[in-house]
């Protein structure tokens, strides 16, 4: 269909006379917008104190969320809710954290936001339990869907929670909660997700968790007891796809019984358990799993074949044991790991072929915290990540990560490493986009640790002791150059931690910044001519002392007032740097008491001032006695 002359300019004439308009957020009355609060030059004080204590964001559909301000209350939670009302929002989200609450308790609700979807209470202010009343999520039986009561000293599952049959997310987390009921959990069939962590419980119901057909995460470590009880529950959900048992107490080897009840799980984290070694098999049931998390255990041997069966293991993380050697046996099995985190454990030696068997899949490697002093011929030679900040290393050279030519991301910090060979990440040289080599012994670079790494986005050389001499020239030059070519070519570069990249010696230019020196005036650095003392700025002599004078002694003003000397008794003798290694902070100072010269300085001034009092009040007797009888 075509317009004609006449239609089209009806058309341009409503468009000029009834411009289009676009919606703009609503505005709630003293429940701001935190960016809206944020982007205003100034904030007069009317408007700071008409705010309620909470920020206010509009959501789609005409919905708000509210996040309430340390300090807040009930009365702010009303206020809110009204506010919002009358800018014709629907509240489908509160966020409380530090809210006190009256001692009868938690609110009703729905009095304040009857569409409510997710609440989230966190860190109640109150220092005893919050009690919560049958009737606190009256009429929110078919909007809330997420609810969180989190570190408010609640002693029980609350059992008005039965009610909302759409609950899909629970969070109870450090409470005092000592026991999984059956009747407040049974009516929650669509719930998919339940955290109980930090809390004390050390038995459940029969069918309590049980009943949970539909759960696909289980969060209930941190201080919980697993026994008999617990793990016959858990080992009914048969939907669980994650278990998170860490920190849980009673755990001293993998719970093989339980896993042979839920062989469906995908992510198991047992971290800061009480594992003392892992055995051949210990979790071959687990077929579908895709995450493992053994970290900070008291892991100190792992069998050979202990991960066999794990065939869709993609993380591994066994960091914080007390491991002493790895060798290709252990990795048995694993047939799709990418990421393997050993970081934190006591390996000095990586031999060859330790991950020859999981080399073709494994991109990302931690060593961390490990004393390793060589990398060669690992058979990991498809790595993209590789981290050994803390190790045993005093020099990068090329032979050290010649086998691994497809990295992207290289952490060497915290070593001993002091010198990098200009040829050190020539293999690297069309992958490389990360590299960290902070805090160590490095005093020069070679500039092609720049120049030989087109690919480089990112190069932290900070808290090392630079020698900024001459030779340091070519390495400051080429981080310059690089960042003139990222900015004409519109690409990413930093030179990370700059104001932490500052010069050791010479002593002249100790603690100056790297990027800005003047590199004309760099010299040749001469130990033997460089001092811990700065160099004279001037040829003006010192001035002569006459002999045979002395420093007049000056008694300090003592007068009370706008001119009073109050340096007197003000300088403190130096005190001893405290020894956190000490065993015996009782005697300082050679035996005696830390506070003696205080005290006697003290004593000394108390005693002048008290002469002084009695002069005057003696001068003043005398003029008195001398009018009375006409000596004047």
């Amino acid at each position: 269909m075509f317009l004609n002359r006449s239609q089209i300019l009806s058309i341009f004439i409503a468009q000029l006379c009834f411009p289009l308009t676009y919606a703009k957020p609503k505005k709630v009355e003293g429940c701001p917008n935190l960016g809206d609060l944020e982007s205003q030059n100034e904030v007069s004080a009317a408007q700071l104190n008409s705010l309620i204590l909470c920020f206010c964001e509009e959501l789609e559909n005409s919905e708000a969320e509210v996040s309430f301000l340390y300090g807040s209350n009930v009365t702010h939670l009303e206020k809110a809710g009204d506010a919002i009302k009358k800018a014709n929002l629907k509240l489908t989200k509160i966020n409380m954290q530090h809210m006190e609450f009256p001692a009868t308790g938690m609110p009703d609700f729905v009095k304040f936001a009857p569409n409510l979807r997710d609440l989230n209470i966190r860190e109640c202010a109150n220092q005893e339990e919050v009690k919560i009343s049958p009737t606190t999520f009256d009429g929110l039986e078919g909007s809330l869907k997420n609810l969180s009561i989190y570190s408010c000293n609640i002693p029980i599952i609350p059992p008005s929670i039965s009610k909302l049959v759409n609950l899909e997310q629970l969070d109870l987390g450090k409470n005092k909660i000592e026991k999984i009921p059956k009747e407040p959990i049974e009516t929650l069939q669509k719930l998919k997700y339940l955290d109980l962590s930090g809390n004390f419980i050390s038995k459940a119901d029969d069918d309590s968790l049980g009943s949970l057909k539909n759960l696909e995460t289980l969060v209930i470590g941190e201080h919980n007891y697993f026994n008999e009880t617990l793990e016959a529950e858990i080992g009914k959900l048969k939907g669980l796809k994650t278990l998170d048992m860490s920190r849980c107490d009673g755990i001293f080897e993998p719970p093989m019984s339980l896993f042979n009840e839920i062989p469906q799980l995908e992510v198991l984290k047992l971290s800061g358990c009480s594992i003392g070694g892992l055995e051949p098999g210990a979790f071959a049931v687990l077929k579908n799993l895709e995450q493992l998390d053994l970290r900070v255990n008291l892991i100190e041997n792992v069998s050979a074949f202990s991960f066999d069966g794990l065939e869709k293991l993609k993380k591994l993380s066994i960091a914080g044991n007390y491991i002493h050697e790895i060798n290709d046996g252990l990795w048995e099995g694993l047939k799709s790991v990418e990421e393997l985190d050993i970081g934190w454990n006591e390996i000095k030696q990586v031999p060859e072929g330790a991950f020859k068997s999981i080399g073709s899949t494994l991109k990302t490697l931690n060593l961390r915290h490990n004393p390793v002093v060589s990398m060669n011929n690992t058979g990991a030679g498809n790595l993209a990540t590789l981290t050994l900040s803390e190790c045993g290393l005093t020099s990068l050279n090329s032979d050290l990560f010649k086998e691994y030519k497809k990295l992207e991301s290289l952490e060497v910090s915290h070593c001993n490493v002091s010198k990098v060979e200009p040829n050190a990440f020539e293999n690297q040289k069309d992958t490389l986009k990360s590299l960290k080599i902070m805090k160590n012994k490095i005093t020069s670079l070679p500039n092609t640790v720049l120049n030989d790494l087109p690919l480089l986005e990112e190069l932290d050389t900070s808290e090392n002791p630079f020698q900024c001499d001459s030779e340091l020239t070519n390495f400051i030059s080429a981080v310059e150059q690089r960042h003139k070519t990222a900015a004409n070519e519109k690409k990413e570069f930093l030179f990370s931690n700059a104001n932490a990249t500052i010069c050791d010696r010479p002593y002249k230019l100790h603690g100056k910044l790297l990027m800005e020196l003047d590199t004309s005036t760099l010299e040749e650095y001469d130990p033997d001519s460089d001092t811990t003392t700065v160099p004279p700025t001037t040829d003006k002599p010192p001035p002569e002392i006459e002999s045979g004078t002395t420093t007049p002694f000056k008694i300090p003003d003592l007068n009370i007032g706008a001119n009073t000397n109050d340096s007197l008794f003000k300088e403190e003798p130096k005190r001893k740097v405290y020894d956190l290694n000490g065993t015996d902070d009782t005697s300082l100072d050679g035996g005696q008491s830390p506070y003696v010269i205080p005290i006697t300085i003290g004593v000394i001034a108390l005693v002048s001032l008290i002469v002084i009092a009695a002069v005057v009040l003696f001068i003043l007797v005398r003029l008195n006695f001398a009018e009375r009888f006409g000596f004047f």
